[in-house]
């Protein structure tokens, strides 16, 4: 009688892990509901990108061809350079008042930490070239009352270790709750970035034959033509779960309906999320302060 137990027929039953029985969170149906939101989010914030279109044109002196007042035609169009001056100077004494990074003890048993953080935070502000980031920022606070900076994990840098970058972000290509002071209380925040569809695809197969443009965005008015036929809009989605009565913010890449990237999907990050601050990575640094917006006015509101 065949020994049931050897039988090569016999199959080898396995449980499945905890990570093989982990669903995805993230699919189309949620990118449908996050691109729904980004509208509704978009619509809420067309003043404010009406206005930063329209200040750039005023600190270059070329507001006049945002006024399509037909008494004005074959007339002087005058343009004044006190304004620019009045920005330039200002940009000019925050450079002179460039801060740096002075750690303070905590405790008397902290003061030799306290001393070394002093001495590598310079260094590592360096690395990030924070100086150039700190000037871009200052020019668009003055500007448009409001600097915004990016602090990421970036895995190419360091030749594949990984490092922080800090980036200066544009406000026409950010967008967050209306009616919230501060962007921790949006539910949701949205950073989108134009990438070349060539790129796009190279990164993420999954992309051919799927690139284009669906989400409109406010532009700047160049005096050059400024083609950006070739390239997709991807949508970098931060938003704040409830896990174990905490909240964690989760992140999603993605473009086209088409899922990239999404922290809620890998099992490794589901309950803590994929900061470990629970922060969305971006500094609001406003000039003057309007109510119920993180974004404030700058001094070209007050000019002109």
């Amino acid at each position: 009688m065949k020994n049931e137990k050897n039988s090569p027929a016999q199959k080898t039953v396995r449980e499945k892990t905890a990570e093989e029985r982990f669903q995805p969170a993230i699919g189309r149906e949620e990118i449908a509901r996050a691109a729904d939101i980004l509208q509704r989010y978009r619509a809420g914030k067309a003043a404010l990108d009406r206005r930063i279109v329209d200040n750039e044109l005023w600190f270059k002196m070329a507001h006049w061809k945002q006024y399509k007042n037909r008494l004005m035609d074959e007339k002087a169009q005058p343009a004044s350079g006190w304004l620019f001056n009045s920005i330039a100077n200002k940009h000019g004494d925050a450079m002179d008042n460039y801060p740096e990074p002075s750690v303070l003890p905590r405790a008397a048993d902290d003061t030799e930490t306290a001393r070394q953080l002093s001495a590598i935070l310079p260094a590592l502000l360096d690395k990030c070239q924070y100086e150039q980031v700190y000037s871009d920022t200052w020019w668009y606070k003055l500007k448009q009352g409001t600097g915004v900076k990016g602090v990421f994990w970036d895995q190419s840098q360091g030749d594949g270790r990984g490092d922080i970058v800090i980036r200066r972000m544009d406000l026409l290509m950010l967008f967050w709750e209306p009616g919230v002071m501060d962007i921790q209380d949006s539910p949701h925040f949205f950073s989108l970035a134009l990438v070349d569809n060539e790129r796009l695809a190279a990164q993420w197969p999954q992309m051919a034959g799927r690139t284009g443009r669906t989400v409109d965005v406010a532009t700047y008015v160049h005096d050059d033509a400024v083609d950006t036929s070739g390239k997709s809009i991807v949508v970098d989605w931060y938003y704040k779960r409830r896990r174990g009565g905490r909240t964690v913010v989760h992140y999603c890449k993605f473009c086209n309906g088409e899922v990239l990237y999404a922290s809620e999907n890998d099992p490794r990050l589901y309950e803590t999320g994929f900061y470990e601050h629970g922060k969305y990575p971006f500094v609001f640094d406003t000039l003057f302060v309007e109510e119920d917006t993180p974004a404030g006015f700058g001094y070209i509101d007050v000019m002109k």
